[in-house]
């Protein structure tokens, strides 16, 4: 069995890590200062970070899944060549998920800006200042 595409196949697992890179870089302008990355069952979010932790945290996670991916593609491929193509499924879902992750956060903090100013005010929770916020909401 020729092994080529199956080394192609992973090489192209890793396009996912700078599409990812550049969608951040592509709004990086836009992105709010302290972004939401950990959301609860209904989508609200409930994690926040800052955007050079947002995108550390989201490339950081990407690159382990690759690493790990690909030794074990890899590893499946010279010791069991006929489990590659379940392992390179597995492979391709995880990654995408992780990706798709990356780019939902991305969305989702492009698109929240507006929704935060609309909804509370000129006070937004979103604030680093949540001492003064919480004073002037119990004034």
């Amino acid at each position: 069995m020729n092994r080529g595409w199956h080394k192609l196949a992973i090489l192209v697992l890793w396009l996912a890590l700078p599409t990812s890179a550049w969608t951040y870089w592509h709004v990086w302008d836009q992105l709010p200062v302290r972004m939401a990355v950990h959301f609860d069952a209904n989508w609200r979010a409930n994690g926040f970070t800052s955007r050079e932790g947002a995108l550390q945290l989201g490339l950081g996670i990407l690159v382990v899944m690759l690493v790990v991916f690909t030794v074990a593609t890899l590893t499946i491929l010279y010791l069991k060549p006929a489990a590659v193509w379940p392992a390179l499924v597995i492979s391709y879902v995880v990654v995408g998920f992780c990706w798709y992750g990356n780019y939902s956060i991305v969305k989702f903090n492009l698109n929240a800006q507006a929704a935060h100013s609309e909804l509370v005010g000129t006070i937004s929770p979103a604030r680093s200042d949540s001492g003064q916020l919480v004073f002037q909401l119990h004034s």
